[in-house]
């Protein structure tokens, strides 16, 4: 069992099989992913940068793209609840595949264009 497997028994199952939803989507698109808890939720990193976080809350689960530029720039989110760091994501209305692997897509492509 990894960390994230460990965090996810402590989980109500509603909320637990969404993180795990967003686990398995981040992994398509990262098949090489470290998986970590930072800042205390499940992290999916990159060569070592947080590309995505995710946590179940009360009333909602959080996705943390470690970048509020990211949240900006992806136009759907707009019909979400978002901060400037995070995304909140109803249990009752969840975020389609295709939007989680954009967000990702535009992480990755985010810490790409810093490293060069």
């Amino acid at each position: 069992m990894s960390v994230i497997d460990d965090y996810f028994a402590t989980i109500n199952p509603a909320q637990r099989a969404e993180l795990e939803r967003i686990r398995l989507i981040a992994k398509e698109v990262i098949p090489q992913a470290e998986e970590t808890i930072s800042y205390g939720m499940p992290t999916i990193k990159h060569n070592g940068i947080s590309i995505i976080g995710f946590d179940a809350h009360k009333n909602h689960i959080g996705i943390y793209p470690y970048s509020g530029h990211v949240i900006s720039i992806v136009e759907e989110l707009q019909e979400y609840d978002t901060t400037k760091g995070a995304i909140r994501e109803d249990i009752n209305k969840l975020m389609p595949k295709s939007l989680i692997v954009k967000i990702i897509r535009e992480r990755l492509k985010q810490t790409s264009e810093a490293g060069s």
